[in-house]
C-alpha cells in the first residue's frame, strides 16, 4: 500500500507539473503571438494611413514589420513541428548537402536581423566543403533556434566579468554572437556547429532541464524574454534524428555554448 501510494502521488505530481508547464506554454504563446501582431498592425497603420512621410521612417517601419513577421514565422514553426513530433509525424528529407554552405544560409539570413538589433555577429566557416546526407531546411532550424536563442538571452546583457589568468578582469558585452563550423575526426568523423553568446547564461542546475519541452530556466513574461519554451527541445530532436546531439556548456569569459 505505502509504495502504491508513493507511485499514484509520483505519478499526480508529474501529471500536475506537466499540467502548469503546458498553462505557461499557452500563456507564452499567447504573449508571444499578441506583441509582434500589435507591432505589425500599428506601423502597417501609419504606413497605409499616410501618417509617415519622412523615407527614412518609412523604412525603419517596413523593417520593424519584416522583423516581426520572421518572429511569427519562427513561432509558428516551433509549435506546428514540435505537434508533429509529438504526434509522430515529422518527416526528414535526407539527401546529400553541404553543410557550409547550409550554416552559410542561415547565417546570411539571420544577420540583418541581428545587425539591426546592434550584435557583433561571427561566422566561422572551413575553407573545404563539409559533405553530409541531412535535411537542410531542418538542419538549418536548429542554426535558427539557437541564434534565436543567444539574442533573446544575450540582449542589452553584460556577461559577469571573470579573472584571466594574468589577473586582469575581462567583461564583454553582451550584444556579441559567434557562429562556428569545425570538421572533426576524433572520437569518430563528424561536424561540430557552436554557437556561442556572451549572454545571461543557463542558470546552475537548469544545464539539463532547458532541454525539456515547455521548460523556461528564465521567467518568460516577469523577466520580457520571448520564447515558447520549445526551441531547444526541436533542436535536439532534429540533430538526434540525423545521428548527432545538441549540448550545453558554460562559455569561457560567460555566456553558453550550444
Amino acid at each position: 500500500i505505502g509504495v502504491g501510494s508513493w507511485l499514484i502521488v509520483t505519478s499526480l505530481n508529474s501529471e500536475l507539473k506537466l499540467a502548469r508547464q503546458k498553462t505557461d506554454f499557452v500563456s507564452n504563446v499567447s504573449h508571444e503571438l499578441k506583441t509582434p501582431l500589435t507591432s505589425i498592425r500599428m506601423f502597417s497603420e501609419l504606413l497605409v494611413e499616410g501618417r509617415v512621410a519622412d523615407a527614412a521612417k518609412q523604412r525603419s517601419y517596413l523593417n520593424i514589420i519584416t522583423a516581426e513577421a520572421a518572429r511569427l514565422t519562427r513561432l509558428i514553426n516551433n509549435v506546428l513541428d514540435f505537434s508533429r513530433m509529438e504526434s509522430g509525424e515529422k518527416k526528414y528529407n535526407f539527401a546529400s548537402c553541404d553543410l557550409i554552405e547550409v550554416v552559410r544560409s542561415t547565417a546570411e539570413t539571420f544577420r540583418p536581423h541581428l545587425e539591426a538589433n546592434g550584435f557583433k555577429f561571427d561566422c566561422e566557416l572551413p575553407a573545404t566543403p563539409i559533405s553530409i546526407r541531412g535535411d537542410a531546411d531542418a538542419l538549418s532550424q536548429i542554426i535558427v533556434n539557437l541564434l534565436s536563442n543567444a539574442e533573446k538571452y544575450s540582449n542589452g546583457s553584460v556577461s559577469t566579468p571573470s579573472p584571466r589568468p594574468n589577473g586582469e578582469m575581462a567583461g564583454v558585452r553582451g550584444k556579441e554572437i559567434t557562429l562556428q563550423l569545425a570538421q572533426k575526426q576524433s572520437p569518430l568523423p563528424h561536424a561540430e556547429i557552436k554557437v556561442l553568446d556572451r549572454g545571461s547564461g543557463v542558470p546552475r542546475g537548469s544545464e539539463a532541464k532547458v532541454f525539456e519541452k515547455f521548460y523556461r530556466a528564465h521567467d518568460s513574461l516577469g523577466s520580457g524574454i520571448q520564447g515558447s519554451g520549445l526551441g531547444l527541445t526541436i533542436a535536439r530532436q532534429i540533430a538526434r534524428a540525423h545521428g548527432g546531439d545538441v549540448v550545453y556548456e558554460p562559455r569561457e569569459g560567460g555566456g553558453s555554448c550550444f
